[in-house]
Order: structure tokens, then C-alpha cells, then sequence
């Protein structure tokens, strides 16, 4: 273990300045598009809201999320009450924005699933049971879930009708905002190839959307902002690639570093900044 430890350590250290620099670069650029989406919707449910305070809430909540197992409700709450802080929208409206946000993560993710099959099929040899008896206790909880859901919301829509009958959405919004995710998970993709590069892996687009899936399902974990789990997830990943242990860590330890450690602390100077724990504690009951 101690070999193993000095190895990775050498290993981190080689990391190449440039790509690590670009890889950076590549978070920032997926921070600054995450918060146009938030700016699209919010402006797609008649509110308003300047496009740095959109980035700073976005900001905000990544690290809310980060240091709260709450399964990114209370980020979304906290990003709500910076945006009514800072923005003109109800908090009915600016849930509303919230959902939509999220949904439009679905078709980029779906299509990163996709490109990521190739590589994760070593993995999923031999496990066809195991992967059949999991989407149908998925689809079986869908099944008996879906209408209490469905019930809840409804509800939920018809005591608000009023905000949200003023609410116009139309369809280029909607584009506009899955333009920007699908940008917001490419800029993703390329930094977990950065990452690789910084250590001269190159990471075939394959192998880089799977490690993007591992790290989206990870994050689903109840640990503060998926915390071991997705770097459990990241190393079995890359060892599964063929990376040595000491490398797989160091790619990891570089990555999480960029998307966990520097989210989280700019994230927190954000929260600071704008309100500290009054943002967090009426961010509890903003959704209701």
C-alpha cells in the first residue's frame, strides 16, 4: 500500500501544467454555460435575472449539493432563494425553471450513455442478469411510484395556477436551453480527456463518456456530493481501462480536484459572499 501510495504520488506530480491548465479552463467554461441555461430559464418563465448573479446561484448550489446529502434539493432550493434575491420571479416560477433545467440534462446524458455502451461492455459482461433484474425493479418502482408522483405534482400545479398561467414557454427556449446543456456536457467530456492527456492517457471518446456516466451516477449517491463513491467509481473505471492503480488514482485525485474541490470552495465564498446560512435555512421550505 505504501509503494502504491509513492507511486501515485510521483505520478500526481507529473502531471502536465498545460492540460491540467486546460482541464480548468474546461470546468470554467461548463460553470459559465450551466449558468446561461439558468438565465434562459428563469427569462422562460417571465422572470428576470442578470446573467453573472445566474452563474453565481448556479455556482452556489453546486456547492450546497457538495456538502449536503440531500440529493440536490437543497441546492436547487438555495439556488431559488439567490434568484429571487438577486431576480424578479416567484418561487412557484422559479421552481418551475428549476424542473426544466433538469430535464434538459436528459437528452445529453442519454446520448453520453450511448457513446459510453463500447466502453463499459467489458463490464458488463457476464452481469446480463444482474443488469435485467436492476431496470426492472427500476421500471417496477416507476410503475407503483409514477402515479403518487404524478398526483403530487398535479396538485402542486393546480394550487399555483395562477403564477403559472403567465408563465410563457416557448419552444425555443426549450432549444435554446438544451443547446446549452448539450455544450455543459461536451466541455465535460473534453475535460476528462485534458485530464488524461495531463498524464499522456489518451482516453478514447468511449472511455471519456463512461467516466463521465460513472461520475453522474456516483454523484446520485446519499454522501456529501457523492464522496467515495465517485472515486471508488472512477478508479474500478479506469483500472477497468487498463490503467495501473497508481495512475487510475492520480487521474482521479486531479479530476475531483477540479469538479469537487474548486466547486465547492468557490462555491462557499459565493454562499458567503451573498448571505451565508440565510440562504441555506429558508432554502428548506422554498419549494413549498
Amino acid at each position: 500500500m505504501r509503494r502504491t501510495l509513492e507511486e501515485f504520488w510521483t505520478t500526481l506530480l507529473s502531471a502536465r501544467p498545460e492540460w491540467v491548465a486546460v482541464a480548468f479552463g474546461l470546468y470554467l467554461l461548463a460553470l459559465l454555460a450551466a449558468g446561461a441555461r439558468w438565465q434562459v430559464m428563469v427569462r422562460a418563465v417571465g422572470g428576470r435575472l442578470a446573467y453573472h448573479h445566474a452563474t453565481l446561484a448556479t455556482l452556489a448550489a453546486i456547492f450546497v449539493n457538495n456538502v449536503t446529502p440531500t440529493g440536490r434539493i437543497a441546492g436547487e432550493a438555495c439556488r431559488i432563494v439567490i434568484t429571487r434575491m438577486k431576480g424578479t420571479v416567484s418561487v412557484p416560477l422559479a421552481a418551475l425553471a428549476s424542473l426544466g433545467d433538469r430535464l434538459s440534462d436528459v437528452p445529453p446524458l442519454v446520448a453520453l450513455g450511448l457513446v459510453a455502451l463500447p466502453a463499459l461492455h467489458p463490464a458488463t459482461r457476464g452481469r446480463q442478469h444482474a443488469i435485467a433484474l436492476g431496470a426492472a425493479i427500476v421500471v417496477a418502482a416507476i410503475v407503483l411510484l409514477g402515479p403518487r408522483l404524478r398526483t403530487a405534482l398535479r396538485s402542486w400545479l393546480v394550487s399555483r395556477r395562477r403564477e403559472l398561467r403567465s408563465a410563457p414557454v416557448p419552444r425555443s427556449v426549450a432549444l435554446s436551453a438544451l443547446a446549452w446543456s448539450t455544450l455543459m456536457w461536451f466541455e465535460d467530456l473534453l475535460r476528462l480527456v485534458a485530464v488524461g492527456l495531463a498524464f499522456n492517457i489518451g482516453f478514447s471518446w468511449s472511455q471519456a463518456a463512461a467516466l463521465a456516466v460513472i461520475g453522474v451516477v456516483g454523484g446520485l449517491a446519499p454522501t456529501l456530493g457523492g464522496v467515495g463513491v465517485v472515486e471508488g467509481g472512477l478508479v474500478a473505471g479506469l483500472v477497468m481501462f487498463g490503467l495501473p492503480l497508481d495512475r487510475a488514482l492520480a487521474v482521479t485525485a486531479l479530476e475531483r480536484a477540479i469538479s469537487y474541490g474548486f466547486s465547492t470552495c468557490a462555491g462557499g465564498l459565493v454562499v458567503v459572499l451573498l448571505g451565508g446560512r440565510r440562504l441555506i435555512r429558508p432554502g428548506a421550505g422554498a419549494l413549498q
